[in-house]
């Protein structure tokens, strides 16, 4: 692989670098100096075997304002990038040319008819989508921050993968989100170095410096000139001074002159570009730009109004380094008066006049002058600078780097010094091989084991003539799913490049596709990056066209009203999971309503779980009520969940007994026990005559269950000696051993029972045990449910299938009881 810079190596300004692989000549930007010596080493380009494709990473002069020429050179050829940046390069290339038809002094380098060719042969792929733009070599557009449509470009060829990072912003600014590091592995990143020798100063604390410092200049009466770059910086300083005025509640002039005009146009056309929070305002309607007390500058009349005007403003205009546009023309007069301010906020060339005003800060006052159009000025304003960069510094740079891991880093795009500062700290900080190029020189790289990448996105067309509509968008989906494309990205370009191949797009089209796309059962739009749409997968598009759950309040009125007769009394939901708990008075009753259950889930879409416990204050009323008829005198009301039973102590047993448990049975699906005072007076158990002593009889029972896994925690002597009682976690540990308590019986010559509590403390401390073997935690308290047998936990993240199955059956062997997740 051969990387050849034609302009940008050591310098910022004529960007244009030639990458030689996969048999292909892949040409990156092709830009412009701010000085006489403007153009690339374009005859280099010539000698190198011309261009196969041409990639754009951004519209700013430096990257794109010798294209035209390349149009003209290479005829046959295609320009890629995506549309904000293809629409910003028309503003910028015509404005660049009327400069140059009225500049007097300079010859134009294109024609109109250039721009034209160059647009034309302009096709549009949005971010994250990586396409082919000749055969072998794969292309993805990542999002570089720094302004609308900033590019990362990254190319993959048999010989290995390059990042071209151009121009890029690790800081969140207001029109546009940061980058974000993509997820590639590139054998080589190109990186820019603009700010390579220096770390910036905090962004919000520059904002509020910028707007108190201006407020302070209006307050006075002055007048303040912002020079700004048409494209990013005069939308930030826009868009920082309305946040402020509006949260400190004040107001002032303010005229946009220069091509920020029509660059404002090209923002607004594009909002899904923009940071999540404009694009949600230009979606709604708003005016992001030029509302308020922000007025256009419409002819040069105006322009001659505000200046002579003795009413404090501010303007904020291009060129931003004073180079040429009306900004020279106002920095003329303001320049002169000693109660103005000029605030320069972004990159200045070395040679460019606002790079001088700056430098003149450290001068005597009678030093302080400046050319500005081939005629001196004393500067008398004050000329401040604020950190506003949308270029990632020094330590934001190297960061980035260390999170791709490449195996090459080639900086450039910056100046001498600052290029030499980060190549000297990437060598102790990176592993990876450092290069600093010269223009000119052609840097040959063997990559042996070219990395893998995680995925791409490729599809052939369908060449499909219909138009793409509502009817048929399903037929696209299923296409792209067939191609296992589940859950990768596309844009409105991407849909119809797919559906019928087209490459040349009107923007109409593009728009109508995207509306598509938005209200599509098949698409999700993503909440950050609104210009792409995550391709669903046949499950999801299944979800999302099965009808909704019912608003949750009148779900629960329905429920009343279908199962109220049968003593429902409390309804709980779980949202998120569309579960609603169901609470019986006795939820017995609830297993003889299955059919009504399926019924109420297929009206509502909500799953219906039924909690086992009784109402026990309920309960008892009913069981009163019950009685009342019979003249019982009810001694002591108890409900044993285990066996799922009211036992009621009662003075003296009578005829009804029978009958009426089983007629309780029926309506509850509880039993119904009666414990009869007199049969314990008159208890006709047998007991054997040689009781064995009890403390000896307890020490053989602990012998007995000296070698057994399950414990007992508690042995008692009840009722005045008849029987022994032994505890267990629950009593369903105690029944596997039936057999060995006959045994225990015979030998004693003791009654022996199991106890029919449960030691709820001693299953959670069993449950916490078990878990912790697998490292695994729950959210909260178990929930016991023993009329179930069931022990309910919420785990605080997924775990395996086996090792809950594995978790669950020693559980149950160790308390009976089942875990249900």
């Amino acid at each position: 692989m051969e990387i050849v810079f034609l302009g940008g190596a050591k310098e910022v300004g004529a960007s244009c670098v030639l990458i030689k692989a996969g048999g292909k000549n892949i040409l990156i930007d092709s830009g412009i100096r701010m000085k006489e010596d403007k153009l690339p080493n374009l005859q280099v380009l010539r000698e190198l075997g011309g261009v196969d494709v041409c990639l754009i990473s951004h519209a700013h002069l430096d990257h794109i304002g010798s294209l035209p020429l390349i149009a003209r050179e290479y005829p046959h050829i295609f320009f890629y990038t995506n549309q904000p940046t293809k629409d910003l390069i028309k503003v910028l290339l015509y404005d660049s040319l009327r400069i140059m038809e009225i500049a007097e002094d300079e010859i134009p380098i294109y024609a109109e008819k250039n721009v034209e060719d160059l647009l034309d042969r302009t096709l549009t792929y949005g971010f994250n989508y990586t396409f082919e733009p000749v055969e072998g070599i794969r292309v993805t557009f990542f999002p570089a921050g720094h302004i609308l449509g900033a590019s990362m470009i990254f190319i993959q060829t048999q010989e290995g993968s390059i990042l071209y990072t151009g121009d890029f912003s690790a800081d969140k600014q207001l029109t546009v989100d940061k980058a974000s590091v993509p997820k590639i592995r590139p054998d080589i990143v190109i990186c820019e170095s603009t700010y390579g020798d220096r770390l910036h100063t905090n962004r919000s604390f520059e904002e509020e410096r910028l707007f108190n410092t201006i407020y302070e200049v209006i307050s006075q009466g002055g007048k303040v000139l912002i020079p700004a770059f048409a494209i990013g910086r005069a939308q930030e300083v826009i868009l920082i001074l309305r946040n402020y005025m509006k949260k400190r509640k004040v107001s002032f002039n303010i005229f946009i002159d220069g091509m920020v005009r029509e660059v404002i146009k090209v923002y607004r056309n594009n909002p899904t570009y923009l940071s999540l929070r404009y694009y949600k305002r230009v979606l709604k309607g708003e005016e992001i730009f030029l509302a308020d007390n922000i007025n256009v500058v419409s002819d040069k009349k105006q322009r001659e109004e505000i200046i002579s005007s003795s009413d404090p403003c501010v303007i904020i205009s291009s060129s931003g380094m004073l180079t040429g546009g009306p900004s020279v023309f106002y920095a003329e007069k303001i320049v002169q008066s000693p109660n103005a301010l000029i605030a320069i906020t972004g990159y200045q060339d070395e040679e460019a006049p606002g790079r001088k005003l700056l430098e003149l800060a450290e001068l005597s006052e009678s030093e302080k002058k400046i050319d500005l159009n081939g005629k001196e000025y004393e500067v008398k304003c004050r000329v401040e600078k604020y950190g506003l960069s949308a270029h990632s510094d020094r330590d934001k740079i190297l960061g980035f780097l260390s999170t791709l891991r490449p195996r090459t880093v080639i900086f450039a795009h910056g100046s001498e010094e600052a290029i030499s500062q980060i190549s000297d700290m990437a060598v102790k900080e990176l592993d990876a091989n450092i290069v600093v190029p010269q223009n000119g020189e052609v840097n040959i790289i063997s990559i042996e084991r070219p990395r893998k990448q995680l995925s791409f996105f490729n599809v052939k067309t369908l060449n499909n003539q219909e138009l793409l509509n509502e009817e048929n968008l399903k037929l696209l989906w299923q296409y792209l799913v067939e191609n296992k494309q589940e859950s990768n990205h596309i844009t409105a370009e991407h849909a119809i490049l797919i559906w019928n191949g087209k490459k040349f797009i009107e923007k109409d089209e593009i728009n109508r596709v995207f509306e598509l796309l938005k209200k599509s059962v098949y698409f999700e739009q993503n909440p950050k990056k609104p210009y792409l749409f995550r391709i669903l997968s046949a499950q999801e598009v299944e979800e999302r066209l099965k009808p909704k759950p019912m608003e949750q309040n009148r779900m629960r009125e329905l429920a009343f009203e279908m199962f109220n007769e049968y003593g429902l009394y409390k309804v709980g939901m779980d949202i998120e999971n569309k579960v609603v708990t169901f609470y019986f008075h006795f939820p017995q009753v609830a297993k003889r309503l299955e059919e009504q259950f399926k019924e109420f889930e297929k009206l509502t879409l909500w799953k219906v779980d039924i909690n086992p416990n009784i109402n026990l204050t309920y309960a008892s009323e009913y069981v009163k009520n019950f009685l009342k008829d019979y003249n019982v005198k009810l001694l002591k009301f108890s409900y044993n969940p285990v066996i799922n039973a009211i036992v009621i102590r009662i003075k003296e047993k009578f005829e009804q007994m029978k009958n009426l448990s089983e007629k309780f049975l029926e309506e509850t699906g509880v039993n119904l026990i009666f414990d009869v005072e007199e049969n314990k007076q008159e208890e006709n158990i047998t007991l054997q005559k040689n009781k064995m002593e009890q403390n000896k009889a307890l020490l053989l029972i602990d012998l007995y269950f000296e070698n057994e896994k399950d414990k007992i925690y508690k042995k008692s002597i009840k009722e005045g000696g008849k029987y022994i009682e032994l505890s267990f976690v629950t009593p369903f540990v105690g029944e596997k051993y039936k057999d060995k308590l006959v045994q225990l019986s015979e030998k004693t010559g003791w009654d022996i029972r199991v106890s029919q509590t449960i030691n709820q403390v001693e299953m959670i401390n069993i449950l916490n045990e078990i878990l912790s073997k697998y490292n695994i935690e729950i959210q909260k308290n178990p929930s016991i449910y023993p009329t179930t047998r069931e022990v309910r936990i919420k785990l605080s993240e997924g775990v395996d299938e086996d090792v809950l199955k594995k978790i669950s059956k020693e559980f149950f062997e160790r308390t009976g009881f089942y875990l249900k997740v």
